[in-house]
């Protein structure tokens, strides 16, 4: 009976949650559309996601606030053949320039984010730290962190207390004799 007890009672979290849709229904504002090809570009998505996105915000029945003009001609820069990182950054500016600067999940002024908006208007590019030594301030950090883990010990050894080495003397000479 109480193993029945405790299986219901660790079922009950799994069949009481519904499932958790990482996607809702697509926006039919070409504003958001725009802003989440800007997020894919940030984000290093392959050129036909961003694509997509791009078609779809001029498919939109919504278009208040997006300079079509500069989404069609972002779209052919990301249709020519040959898409580079260069390409994805004019692709980037355009769609930012087709909203004027201003993105639609910023936060209104004099109240702050809430729910799904930013807090920014900028959206960065993801951040890549060089790996290893890069150059010779790192060279420098890494010398200097190991004179500090040597010297550290270095001194530990030197300024030892006399008392520890007798007690470390004492306890082998009766460990060898008990043997």
């Amino acid at each position: 009976m109480s193993g029945a007890v405790v299986a219901a009672a660790l079922l009950i979290p799994v069949a009481a949650s519904g499932p958790a849709w990482a996607h809702g229904e697509e926006s039919d504002e070409s504003a958001v559309l725009v802003e989440q090809a800007v997020a894919l570009i940030a984000n290093s998505a392959y050129e036909d996601q961003v694509a997509e996105r791009i078609d779809d915000s001029l498919m939109a029945p919504h278009k208040e606030g997006v300079d079509l003009a500069k989404v069609r001609k972002a779209q052919g820069l990301i249709e020519e053949p040959g898409y580079s990182a260069a390409i994805s950054r004019q692709v980037k500016v355009l769609l930012l320039d087709s909203l004027g600067g201003k993105l639609p999940s910023a936060p209104k002024a004099g109240r702050p984010a809430t729910g799904d908006e930013t807090g920014t208007r900028v959206v960065l590019d993801e951040y890549r730290p060089a790996r290893g030594i890069s150059d010779g301030g790192d060279a420098v950090l890494l010398g200097l962190g190991a004179a500090a883990i040597g010297g550290g010990l270095w001194l530990s050894h030197r300024l030892r207390p006399p008392h520890t080495l007798r007690e470390l003397e004492h306890r082998d000479r009766r460990h060898r004799e008990a043997s």
